[in-house]
């Protein structure tokens, strides 16, 4: 199962450097020089700014090819039209969810990447409604800042 608490975050241009070479993940490769700009996180991560959430997600269901662990933060975009296979926060029964978006011929699921969990048949149209489509996930390797004692939340009515 996922939870998603929706956070509040500033909209103004956030500067952080960015270094820009090829960090390879497999050999190490010489040390070159490199020149270190300036790069609006904010801008980097909102493209709908206006619609654009940021949400703190609680359990696992989504742990596996998206890397969206228990206590991921996440961007939701409210504006983007969602798509077959796409990462979506979905209300469900009253209840917000994140999982994949998946049409298997005329049925749509909500489906985990986690296959310990099951996927969810949307039968009843009436009580689901797709709130936005993930577009990033922040995570931490070192547990630190992104804990939620260090975010204050709020949830979205």
């Amino acid at each position: 199962m996922c939870e998603v608490v929706f956070l509040a975050f500033d909209r103004t241009p956030l500067w952080v450097p960015f270094i820009d070479f090829r960090i390879p993940a497999g050999f190490p490769s010489p040390a070159q020089d490199y020149e270190e700009t300036l790069v609006d996180l904010n801008a980097l991560l909102l493209q709908h700014p206006a619609s654009t959430y940021l949400a703190r997600v609680y359990g696992d269901s989504m742990d596996g090819a998206c890397g969206i662990r228990d206590g991921c933060l996440i961007t939701i975009d409210t504006s983007m039209k969602p798509k077959p296979g796409q990462v979506v926060v979905a209300m469900l029964e009253g209840e917000y969810t994140v999982k994949r978006l998946v049409q298997r011929g005329p049925t749509w699921w909500l489906e985990p990447d986690n296959p310990k969990y099951e996927a969810t048949e949307i039968i009843d149209r009436e009580n689901f409604f797709v709130r936005g489509v993930v577009t990033h996930v922040l995570t931490e390797l070192v547990q630190g800042n992104l804990t939620s004692s260090h975010v204050r939340a709020r949830r979205l009515q």
